[in-house]
């Protein structure tokens, strides 16, 4: 059955927040809406942290999943506190993102907007230098003000708390308590407040998530400095002259590669373990200015060389830049981040990727992936916000949910495997809108149309975009005077 709330506080004003904000605001039903953000202004992910020292806090905490655990709170509230590195550095709590000047989005505006609110035709500077004037994508400065743009059109900014950590939340009494700080006249102030539902939208881009490698930590300690992952990454110009290795075939891996390849010393070393993504194949790596050897199998810190499964060695390497994706963590709420824990890089005990299956009252949006993720996050949020308003279908009874993630597991596992929801996005999203209903008579309530087969031939076409374009990239490099061709 739905949950019937009148107070809802929305966690994250990235993209997945603006879209519960206005979804729940559409509904007209909730007493107050409270919008908790911990960085200084609109974006989530995509809001730029450039004046923020980049590093990699515990390589060691990371790699045991002992990274960004909760903070201790002052045991009577309100409270003022020092300001402190365990409360507050960056580093620690992971609130840096992966922004650098030259991100661009990689999925068309079509499919990356809102049914609703279309992104802009405006291409930035950026833009217009990398891809020209007929780019599909957007400058990072593009998404960020549409996100803005949500929030002041709507009138939602006075919902929003910005520079406000969630520190804590736990269910006392029946209805959700929150522990939160900010900082104020230098000092942390501490301070509670209550809600009848949580809408969870921190996104799963925070904590950097790294393989266990023989030598990784003890390299790391060698050499500080040396190990970053892809959020890390800000300008080319940092690696200029330096040996580099990048680690992975994401997406994240070959536009850092294609960034560095002309500033490097020597060609980019590019480890990939397996195979690359299926639908861009090797092209990203064809470059002439970039070799791939097989994955990384140690590391040596007496030396500074990198060993490679297929035997080889990269003497003396000045960086290694692991684009190797992030894993879960919410340290606010204690009893999810001990499933988390226990899980490889998933979220548990989540229906639907959307809902808490013990507490519906608690649910997520955005911690999915696999494509479409900007329009899936509006299905769940409307689900959502319809299901808090007591407007939704009924979700089906408990054991169905546990059989839906036992299944899931056993299928994929964890990692981008069970978050994904792809290839079955019309499934998903047909779910989320049969759950979600029609807006109730008389209200303002968001309507959800029928997946269109045509968003999914034109996702389908996409990485032919990219593909073209790194092609473009490796003939004009081969056609270089004494540049050789790339192998693999």
């Amino acid at each position: 059955m739905s949950t019937k709330a009148s107070r809802v506080a929305v966690i994250g004003a990235g993209p997945s927040g603006a879209i519960a904000t206005d979804a729940l605001a559409k509904e007209g039903v909730f007493q107050t809406i409270r919008v908790f953000e911990r960085r200084s202004g609109i974006g989530g992910t995509w809001f730029p942290t450039p004046h923020l020292p980049v590093g990699v806090p515990s390589l060691s905490d990371l790699i045991s999943g002992n990274a960004d655990a909760a903070v201790s709170i002052p045991t009577q509230l309100p409270a003022v506190t020092p300001v402190s590195e365990a409360v507050n550095s960056h580093q620690h709590r992971f609130s840096d993102t992966a922004i650098h000047e030259n991100l661009h989005s990689n999925i068309v505006p079509s499919l990356m907007s809102f049914t609703q609110e279309p992104l802009p035709d405006t291409l930035s500077e950026k833009t217009l230098e990398e891809f020209g004037p007929g780019a599909p994508f957007r400058h990072h400065s593009t998404i960020r003000g549409w996100i803005k743009g949500i929030f002041s059109r709507g009138g939602y900014d006075k919902l929003l708390e910005l520079d406000t950590t969630v520190e804590k939340a736990e269910k006392v009494n029946g209805e959700w308590v929150l522990t939160l700080r900010k900082i104020v006249n230098g000092r942390n102030y501490w301070w509670r407040e209550s809600f009848d539902a949580l809408v969870v939208s921190t996104g799963h881009y925070n904590v950097p998530w790294f393989p266990e490698l023989p030598g990784l930590v003890e390299f790391d300690k060698a050499f500080p400095g040396s190990i970053l992952h892809s959020k890390h990454y800000r300008k080319a110009e940092t690696f200029k002259g330096k040996r580099v290795v990048v680690v992975g075939a994401s997406v994240s891996s070959s536009e850092i590669a294609h960034e560095i390849l002309d500033v490097v010393q020597g060609p980019v070393t590019v480890a990939i373990r397996g195979e690359p993504i299926p639908a861009f194949g090797w092209e990203p790596f064809l470059h002439p200015k970039i070799e791939v050897r097989k994955g990384i199998s140690k590391f040596d810190p007496s030396t500074g060389d990198v060993h490679f499964t297929d035997g080889s060695t990269l003497s003396k390497v000045d960086h290694v830049i692991f684009g190797t994706g992030y894993t879960f963590s919410v340290p606010f709420l204690p009893e999810v981040q001990k499933r988390v824990l226990k899980a490889y890089r998933r979220l548990p005990g989540v229906y639907q990727h959307t809902w808490n299956i013990e507490d519906p009252s608690l649910t997520f949006v955005g911690m999915l992936g696999g494509g479409f993720t900007f329009r899936a996050y509006e299905w769940q949020a409307v689900a959502v916000a319809r299901h808090l308003a007591g407007r939704a279908k009924p979700l089906p009874p408990i054991p169905e949910q546990l059989e839906w993630e036992r299944k899931r597991v056993e299928e994929k596992i964890g990692g981008k495997n069970y978050y994904s929801i792809a290839p079955n996005y019309e499934e998903y999203f047909e779910f989320l809108r049969n759950i979600a209903g029609d807006p109730a008579p008389g209200t303002n309530g968001r309507k959800l149309p029928e997946f269109d087969p045509e968003w999914l031939k034109i996702w389908q076409g996409m990485p032919q975009v990219k593909i073209d374009g790194w092609k473009r990239k490796r003939l004009a490099a081969e056609r270089g005077a004494g540049i050789p061709k790339s192998k693999l």
